[in-house]
């Protein structure tokens, strides 16, 4: 049980980081149709991450 507890943890982590990359890192790099999708990913991995908890 605690390894799943761990795992989700890292997992929303590892989701906020990226969410925040894209907010603030990607937005002079990349277009708005990619950003989207990279922000769907991340949101979709803190979905995954809520799951696991």
């Amino acid at each position: 049980m605690r390894i799943w507890l761990t795992i989700g943890a890292l997992s929303g982590l590892f989701s906020v980081a990226l969410g925040a990359f894209a907010a603030h890192g990607l937005q002079s790099r990349v277009g708005p149709a990619e950003l989207a999708v990279f922000e769907t990913g991340a949101r979709y991995q803190m979905y995954h991450a809520l799951a696991l908890l």
